[in-house]
């Protein structure tokens, strides 16, 4: 899968067709890096989300959607543990990434976790995943 044509039609599937987007991917080092300085955490983390439309200049750049970034290694181990192909895990990621770009927080309650996994689900199914397989990355501490 190519992660562009993907993050195109994900986008398109939520009615931003005009709009641009940045995708990185990166090691554990840069993602924690990230993670402590934008959020204070001391950790890595899979995927962080960096709205451009939100905040007192949002509207200054409307076509500006934001930035994902990806934990290459986090995305490979997500790989092996649950057998499934890399490239179907950033798009997982690139999935949850863009959602939170768009407004979706799983963090605001178990509604809104629960809207946002089933847009991930659906969006994947979109893309050709087999959403099914990808359950359990809404349930970890099963």
């Amino acid at each position: 899968m190519q992660i562009e044509r993907e993050a195109e039609r994900i986008l398109s599937a939520l009615g931003y067709t005009d709009t641009e987007l940045s995708i990185a991917i990166v090691d554990d080092e840069e993602m924690a890096r990230l993670n402590w300085e934008f959020r204070r955490v001391k950790s890595t983390t899979d995927v962080l989300a960096f709205p451009m439309l939100e905040g007192e200049f949002g509207d200054v750049s409307p076509e500006l959607l934001g930035d994902v970034v990806i934990s290459a290694p986090m995305a490979k181990a997500m790989s092996e543990e649950c057998d499934r192909p890399l490239g179907e895990i950033l798009v997982l990621l690139l999935v949850h990434g863009v959602l939170h770009l768009v407004g979706y927080d799983h963090e605001k309650g178990e509604a809104e976790a629960l809207e946002m996994a089933g847009k991930t689900l659906e969006l994947l199914e979109l893309v050709g995943c087999d959403a099914a397989a990808f359950r359990w990355y809404f349930r970890p501490e099963e």
